[in-house]
């Protein structure tokens, strides 16, 4: 086998398990390439790690995973120098993106590191490690490794044209992926039509692991993709996962003129500033049911001091429209913003309370996720939340986000006036009002777990 892709388990979860589709993204390409290529997703397998390694002799393993799954990815990387040393190894995605220097200075099982996005750059990896190709290492886009000068990081460079992937081919994906609807019954497959955030809001990545604005697919390619997947399995909708679906009005479109004529539900990401009451319309008619939107913050200054770029009055108006034209929607409110006081808050809870009748359901977050690569690291580090001596590999999160019920290894900003205790009072405050989750939710959430925790 050339190439292994191997993406960590999640662990217990608040949300059905995601599919790798960056991965598979990357897996499709290697194997376009010539290579023979094999996936893994540790939510899904049940092989024997080591034996397997043993037995397939992969030339090169990559792995994948988030902030929360770094250590689970770090010890793969472990297992498979134990079993097979002359493998190499590779890490990518997200986190490993904005901690290229600190693994590669600390995890010694971990040969390289693919920074941004990976396609092109994994491939030109291959290409250089297993066929000697002109591309030599250091003229490889995004490419971190350690050299006698030191640790070297490439600059990593964007795909501007997304038409120069093709699209995920599913018949890599080990395990039965099932995406239950939300709201409705039925299944559905994932699809990402777009990279990139047109928002740079202080606690999220994208718009620095995506730079340059959004980028489009070509809907031709999308609507081969959806056929393909009806041609595979049936299913009854699509989960659009693109970070802000709706960013481009022509886009939105012209996916809804392609997709109508699958007669499919779908769900999608969108922002308060870029939908109106038209084009939510032409979204329901093509078979729109249900959308995501992020708040955040019921306060004008503190969606200015967190980047949002929008105001209450605009989400107010597309919550209103929303529910005119019958598409469920789910609004994020997130505690714990620096600064933030209590008393904010609890204004935060009236608000919702108040609006109440025109949403479907607030995900709600009490406790603020510091990630890598966001400027709220940057905050953080400024603050004293994260120590001088902080370490994305050795550190590890505080007792307190067991009050808040994060099982996760994420960092939550815990701040004077709201610390683990107060944050932990408004978990309770939701709980009472309902506003925490809905039984169907809850159900679902203890669902998943329990087949993750007794998993063959």
């Amino acid at each position: 086998m050339d190439v292994l892709l191997i993406y960590p388990a999640d662990g217990l979860r608040f949300f059905q398990s995601m599919v790798p589709l960056g991965m598979l993204s990357i897996a499709t390409v290697i194997k376009e390439a010539g290579f023979s290529v094999r996936m893994i997703d540790m939510n899904h397998y049940r092989g024997n790690l080591s034996k397997d390694l043993r037995e397939w002799k992969p030339a090169i393993v990559g792995i994948g995973g988030t902030t929360p799954s770094r250590i689970k990815s770090f010890r793969i990387a472990g297992k498979v120098k134990a079993a097979s040393p002359e493998t190499v190894v590779v890490y990518g995605g997200v986190n490993a993106s904005f901690t290229a220097r600190e693994v590669l200075e600390n995890i010694p099982e971990i040969d390289y590191i693919i920074m941004g996005e990976g396609e092109l750059s994994f491939r030109a990896f291959c290409d250089s490690l297993l066929r000697q190709s002109a591309d030599k290492l250091q003229t490889i886009d995004g490419l971190a490794y350690r050299s006698e000068k030191g640790i070297i990081l490439n600059p990593s460079k964007r795909i501007s044209d997304l038409a120069a992937l093709p699209f995920p081919d599913r018949d890599l994906l080990p395990g039965d992926y099932r995406l239950d609807m939300d709201f409705i019954p039925g299944i559905a497959e994932p699809l990402i039509t777009s990279r990139g955030c047109p928002a740079i809001c202080n606690f999220c990545s994208a718009s620095r692991m995506f730079p340059g604005g959004v980028r489009y697919r070509p809907m031709d390619q999308v609507g081969k993709e959806i056929a393909y997947m009806m041609e595979r399995r049936k299913f009854q909708g699509l989960k659009v996962f693109d970070s802000t679906f709706t960013a481009g009005r022509e886009h939105v479109l012209n996916f809804c003129t392609t997709v109508k004529p699958f007669n499919l539900q779908w769900e999608c990401e969108i922002r308060a500033d870029t939908v109106d009451y038209e084009l939510l319309k032409t979204m329901k008619e093509a078979g729109c049911y249900y959308v995501n939107m992020g708040l955040e913050s019921s306060d004008a200054d503190r969606l200015k001091k967190i980047a949002k770029g929008i105001s209450t009055d605009q989400a107010l108006k597309v919550m209103e429209d929303c529910r005119e034209l019958g598409i469920l929607i789910k609004v994020f409110f997130t505690f714990g913003h620096p600064g933030q006081t209590f008393k904010e808050c609890k204004k935060d809870i009236q608000f919702i309370k108040k609006h109440r009748k025109h949403i479907d359901f607030y995900a709600v977050t009490p406790g603020l996720k510091v990630y890598p690569g966001t400027k709220l690291e940057k905050e953080a580090r400024e603050s004293g939340f994260l120590p001088p001596n902080f370490s994305w590999i050795t550190s590890r999160p505080s007792l307190g986000n067991l009050l808040l019920l994060e099982t996760s290894n994420t960092f939550i900003l815990f701040q004077k006036g709201l610390g683990p205790l107060r944050l932990a009072q408004i978990v309770f405050i939701l709980l009472v009002s309902g506003l925490y989750s809905t039984p169907e939710f809850m159900v679902r959430m203890i669902r998943e777990n329990l087949k993750f925790l007794f998993r063959k």
